[in-house]
């Protein structure tokens, strides 16, 4: 049975697909696990990360995308799941049967999220049955990939939409990245609400930190004071990775595509490969923890 981890933050610009990336890479490459991606952002930055823009635009042109599959499998036609997906994807190396497959991201998938809210609408008025329907299908049709993998990473996109909440009811684990600033105080207890289902700050406080789905994690972090007040600040409030990924140019030059073959993680990382060790450590510490339960 896979375990599903999703990336999510309401708010954009904090790193979630760079962190999902990272974490595909490590559990693929260290891990030896076989890592599902699927890119549920229409910023499709995972996706342009993992195969590269050429990579994308055959599985837009296709019709292979996470849209594409949700909108042909909807009403639970029996199209072959595997054929929307691109296996070997991600230019590093993994062992054996471990590796990266991706599900493509689409600019289309807001409006095809769209379509499915007015498709069910026909069949109720009833706002919170609708709703409730489509987010149910979309985790259904996430599901159908479980047989195949040992890891599902879910990059959600910023704000709400039925993917992204779908993708965190599905979730034994979030990981929320934020920016050391006063915005993600306020973004970082939004998620966190929605997550564990409080409609309160002080409902969502008072569930003990080892009992919260999700996890923080501080990113784009540099060595001032600032930033250390801010993060001691979530921490406080919310269960925080000890892992703080630095604000550093070779993270983010790490991320180009390099098509034609596949290299070593610590090729791809070069100086920054401990600081992807240390959040890979951690997760995988706590991803031990939640299966162990």
């Amino acid at each position: 049975m896979a375990y599903f981890l999703a990336v999510a933050n309401r708010k954009g610009g904090v790193g979630k697909s760079t962190t999902a990336v990272m974490l595909a890479h490590a559990m693929a490459a260290w891990g030896r696990k076989r890592v599902l991606v699927v890119d549920l952002d229409s910023q499709c930055n995972s996706s342009m990360i993992l195969v590269g823009g050429k990579g994308w635009l055959d599985a837009k042109n296709k019709q292979t995308t996470i849209a594409d599959y949700f909108f042909d499998l909807y009403e639970g036609v029996m199209p072959n799941a595997k054929d929307y997906l691109i296996r070997g994807a991600g230019d590093v190396a993994a062992p054996g049967q471990a590796g990266i497959t991706l599900a493509p991201g689409s600019l289309l998938l807001d409006d095809m999220q769209g379509e499915l809210f007015l498709k069910e609408s026909r069949q109720s008025t009833d706002h919170l049955v609708v709703t409730n329907r489509v987010r149910g299908k979309i985790k259904q049709l996430i599901r159908r990939f479980e047989a195949d993998f040992d890891v599902v990473i879910m990059d959600c996109p910023p704000g709400i939409s039925f993917a992204a909440l779908s993708a965190m009811e599905l979730a034994n684990k979030i990981v929320v990245p934020f920016r050391p600033d006063y915005v993600s105080q306020f973004a970082v207890e939004r998620v966190a609400m929605l997550i564990e289902n409080k409609d309160l700050p002080d409902s969502l406080y008072a569930v003990p930190f080892e009992k919260r789905r999700y996890v923080a994690l501080a990113n784009f972090v540099e060595p001032t004071g600032q930033d250390r007040f801010f993060i001691d600040l979530i921490a406080d409030e919310h269960p925080t990775l000890a892992t703080q990924l630095p604000l550093n140019p070779l993270i983010a030059r790490s991320f180009s595509y390099v098509d034609g073959g596949k290299r070593s993680i610590e090729d791809k990382y070069g100086p920054v490969t401990e600081d992807v060790r240390k959040l890979y450590d951690e997760m995988t510490a706590l991803m031990a923890v939640r299966q162990a339960a």
